[in-house]
């Protein structure tokens, strides 16, 4: 007899696999559903859907405060890893050089607790020498799960005019850089970098973001992971054995997505993609996407939990192990 659950995941290549059914977990009937993280997380966090979900690292680590509010606990799968120096842009006329230039700047971003605005302002405090609190920060949205954001931090809410249920939408965002009435802006989607692509005010903050990127790998050795799997603990209280099983369907369908890749007939639309991906594996190693805490996914969340704690979203520092269910804490990555 197998346990039927519901999830929802977004629409990415490492977990297509689950998403149209070749992997299976074991004992598991899931109903899966793909959704963009605004709604994906709304439905999740405010109104209790789903029994497993792909969330951001930000609200899951602010959640751990109270978890009678928000019974679910994570696996060590980070189904979206990605870095943050390509996703940071400035209008051209703001004098920004540099990172350090930021300082006395406007910044706009998604949200405080958006897990890419967190990488991306501990990186440029900790590697550029930014002072996050001599910045102007405007959201476009307030944070999945409320928190108090510090005193020292000038948070503001940055007026949309395209509507919606956020305090703005995204074009408010890139409309407010193209116009210079933000000096630059942090954002983690690809709409943002194609219009700033093709805006003639806009440009990315570092000249080769590609190279920089590399570099901040080569020194540190952290690929950021943005978002984690989580389970309602109600269903891990009841079915224990969920956890295992979950993870490992998420492993086998990474490795799907891998095998892919690997494949002379690979169907990406993407006329470079096979030295990009030479050009990924020689930079990043072989392990990169690597799940469960293996050393460098415990140095990444480790230094995640530091951001997170500088900038107000949690009050103490957790323990590595207490955001994850014990059953998968010490299982290797079978890959």
């Amino acid at each position: 007899m197998t346990l039927e659950l519901s999830m929802a995941l977004g629409g990415r290549d490492v977990t297509e696999a689950l998403l149209d059914g070749t992997v299976e977990p074991d004992g598991i009937d899931l109903n899966t559903v793909s959704l963009h993280p605004s709604n994906r997380h709304r439905r999740f966090f405010s109104h209790g859907r789903f029994d497993v979900c792909e969330v951001g690292m930000a609200s899951y680590v602010s959640s751990r405060a109270d978890t009678e509010a928000y019974p679910f606990t994570a696996i060590p799968v980070f189904t979206n890893k990605r870095f943050r120096h390509a996703y940071f842009y400035k209008h051209t006329d703001a004098g920004i050089e540099e990172p350090a230039d930021l300082e006395g700047k406007t910044v706009g971003i998604s949200s405080w607790q958006t897990a890419a605005n967190v990488w991306t302002r501990g990186i440029m405090q900790e590697h550029y020498d930014l002072d996050l609190t001599d910045v102007e920060w405007y959201r476009r949205k307030q944070d999945d799960v409320p928190i108090e954001v510090p005193e020292r931090y000038d948070v503001r809410d940055l007026p949309g005019k395209h509507g919606g249920d956020a305090v703005a939408e995204r074009e408010d965002l890139i409309d407010a850089l193209v116009a210079g009435d933000l000096d630059a802006v942090m954002d983690p989607a690809g709409a943002t970098m194609r219009a700033v692509d093709a805006a003639e005010t806009t440009d990315f903050v570092f000249e080769d973001p590609i190279a920089e990127e590399q570099q901040y790998f080569r020194e540190t050795g952290i690929f950021p992971p943005n978002h984690v799997v989580v389970i309602r603990d109600e269903v891990l209280e009841e079915h224990p054995w969920v956890a295992l099983n979950i993870y490992h369907a998420f492993c086998e369908a990474r490795d799907h997505c891998f095998e892919r890749n690997r494949s002379p007939s690979t169907n990406a639309a993407i006329t470079w993609a096979p030295l990009y991906l030479l050009e990924q594996q020689n930079v990043l190693g072989e392990a990169a996407w690597d799940y469960g805490l293996t050393e460098a996914n415990r140095k990444a969340v480790e230094t995640f939990l530091q951001y997170s704690h500088e900038q107000g979203l949690i009050d103490e520092r957790y323990d590595v192990e207490a955001l994850f269910d014990e059953s998968t804490i010490a299982r290797p990555d079978p890959a």
